[in-house]
């Protein structure tokens, strides 16, 4: 069966006022890409279904705020990189994901010796990073990105505000970014630390 594709405003006005049929279709025009963009970064047909699952309920369910003046994909790919982090974030909050994540690594680099070493070399980078920041830098990262906590429970559990939790995240960012930048380890930066 062939699905007429609405052009996008008057696809908007019909989501707007619930229209399943709008929902399902944009569900079938933009899934494939959708579903591309979160499989190049997770590899892993089952976790990346599960984001593209959660991106187009998330579309649903906040549909009240789109706009018929814009289009429709930029909007998707927005949830989908924000599930993305979600997922990568609560993933990195456990205490052994950094050790699978190396562990991982190895295997699949398991033949290539300089791989290998490229490996130990960004575990070295990635603890040098951690060591330019301030001891509250340092606190209020691991609380966020090893332990998973908001900015309301790090700045309770260290007796500061939000804003300046908020304040050290941001410039520890800043300073990791900075030394994974001297390293040409960007993309190293995205997976673990954006915010």
């Amino acid at each position: 069966m062939v699905t007429k594709h609405f052009p996008e405003p008057d696809l908007v006005q019909h989501l707007l006022a619930g229209d399943e049929w709008a929902f399902r279709n944009v569900f079938d025009r933009f899934h494939p890409k959708i579903y591309r963009f979160v499989f190049s970064f997770l590899k892993d047909k089952e976790r990346s279904e599960e984001i593209v699952q959660d991106t187009f309920l998330n579309f649903w369910m906040h549909r009240e705020n789109l706009r018929p003046d814009l289009p429709i994909a930029p909007l998707l790919f927005t949830i989908a990189r924000r599930m993305l982090v979600d997922a990568w974030r609560k993933a990195a909050s456990s205490e052994n994901f950094r050790r699978r994540l190396i562990a991982r690594m190895e295997s699949e680099l398991s033949n290539d010796v300089e791989e290998k070493l490229f490996a130990a070399e960004l575990e070295r980078i990635t603890q040098d990073a951690l060591k330019k920041l301030n001891e509250q830098q340092q606190k209020v990262f691991a609380l966020s990105r090893y332990e998973g906590l908001s900015y309301e429970e790090i700045a309770e559990q260290l007796h500061i505000s939000k804003n300046t939790v908020k304040y050290h995240l941001m410039n520890a960012l800043k300073v990791l970014r900075a030394h994974f930048s001297e390293h040409g380890i960007l993309y190293l930066y995205f997976l673990y630390f954006i915010a």
